[in-house]
């Protein structure tokens, strides 16, 4: 992309207008400023967390329970479409009871699957220009309100209203705007898919993106990623990456402690 079309973008007076904008914007245009890949290696590690009452069936450990949503249940999600087959899974399990916004004293399984043949995806974690660095901003966000906790939200609420009139520019390198976006996007699954379905024709195995429960990835890029190194994150894999991983075991658990973001968003707020 070039440095006069991300500056008119960043000219536009919405984040809703920059998206439409950018989305019609010629194919090779949007995706030229995706260019970072890895490559999952054998060994590599996935985790997947549901409730209980989430299951068909009794028998928890199932694989069938553990694949891809059949197209027939699948719902809109964060980077799939209603009947969009995908798999939402992350390296870490530490902070996907959030993800599948669970309470004190919540049952729910914990499955881990181990990658037994090599494939690559794409990430949206490479800065290449503000307009990537903006989107790797909403694909992070928080749904809604309901994502947060009520003192997290009044937090965020009393944040919000000194910066709500920030250009877009400071939404890109803010560290709080993912807890905030929400707010300018009402219906932020629509922005979310489109960009899905964008990366996942460049990357069929799908991509990785970044949680917004997780503290140190919140603030992006490759040079500040966990210990783990540049594989830390959440994925959404396609089918055909799914034929590449394995369901290696399920464990029944109960949720003892939600994580708390409060610290985190004054730390955040002051700097």
């Amino acid at each position: 992309m070039t440095f006069e079309m991300e500056r008119r973008l960043f000219n536009c007076n919405s984040l809703s207008e920059l998206l439409t904008m950018y989305f019609g914007l010629g194919e090779k245009e949007k995706l030229s400023i995706f260019t970072e890949e890895i490559t999952v290696t054998e060994g590599t590690e996935f985790f997947r967390a549901r409730a209980l009452k989430s299951f068909a069936t009794p028998n928890y450990s199932e694989p069938s329970e553990w694949g891809p949503v059949p197209v027939k249940f699948a719902r809109q999600g964060r980077f799939n479409e209603k009947g969009e087959s995908v798999l939402y899974v992350a390296s870490d399990p530490d902070f996907l009871e959030r993800e599948i916004r669970l309470r004190v004293g919540d049952e729910y399984c914990l499955a881990k699957y181990v990658c037994i043949k090599p494939f690559k995806v794409g990430t949206l974690f490479g800065y290449n220009n503000l307009v990537n660095g903006l989107l790797f901003r909403i694909a992070m966000s928080v749904a809604g309100a309901d994502d947060l906790t009520s003192a997290e939200n009044k937090l965020i609420d009393e944040y919000y209203l000194g910066v709500k009139d920030g250009t877009l520019s400071e939404l890109t390198i803010n560290l709080l705007s993912p807890l905030y976006i929400h707010k300018l996007l009402p219906n932020l699954y629509d922005a979310t898919n489109k960009l899905g379905k964008l990366i996942k024709r460049k990357y069929d195995c799908g991509f990785r993106y970044s949680s917004v429960y997780f503290p140190i990835e919140m603030s992006g890029g490759p040079q500040v990623l966990t210990f783990n190194g540049v594989k830390y994150g959440n994925y959404v894999l396609t089918p055909k990456a799914c034929e590449n991983i394995e369901l290696v075991s399920v464990e029944k658990r109960i949720c003892s402690k939600i994580q708390d973001l409060e610290v985190l968003i004054k730390e955040f707020a002051k700097a």
